[in-house]
């Protein structure tokens, strides 16, 4: 995405970010249940990849890709949302792989990124693999 400023043309990067839930005997009723949350995005095409998506924002009727303009604003969102039920995850869920996807769409791969204490803070006692990818316009 580009905006002008000063007459310069200068690029904005956007995040997406969704916490996961992986794997082969998934039921998505019975997560969506437990954890009262609707998901973003189900995907069950075969047995090894049933995915359970939520970016906090969307329902699988009502789904629109949210953009952030900073990854850590996306991660503080979700992780506020997920950490209360932090317990239930770790308890229901051991038999799944669970982690936050993020998406960082770049025009260029210059800089990089950085995460303040509060975020880190989050992201450990979430306790989750965290998966950033990135993806060059």
């Amino acid at each position: 995405m580009q905006e002008k400023l000063d007459n310069k043309e200068i690029s904005i990067d956007t995040y997406t970010v969704e916490f996961r839930i992986t794997g082969s005997f998934l039921r998505a009723s019975e997560i969506t249940e437990l954890l009262a949350l609707s998901p973003s995005q189900t995907t069950f095409a075969n047995s090894n990849e049933n995915i359970w998506s939520y970016d906090g924002v969307s329902t699988e009727n009502n789904f629109v890709e949210q953009e952030w303009k900073s990854l850590e604003e996306g991660l503080i969102f979700i992780l506020d949302k997920l950490l209360p039920k932090k317990d239930l995850i770790e308890s229901n869920l051991k038999e799944s792989k669970k982690y936050l996807w993020c998406g960082c769409f770049q025009e260029t791969l210059a800089g990089g990124l950085t995460f303040s204490p509060r975020l880190l803070n989050k992201l450990s006692e979430f306790n989750t693999e965290l998966i950033i990818r990135n993806y060059c316009s």
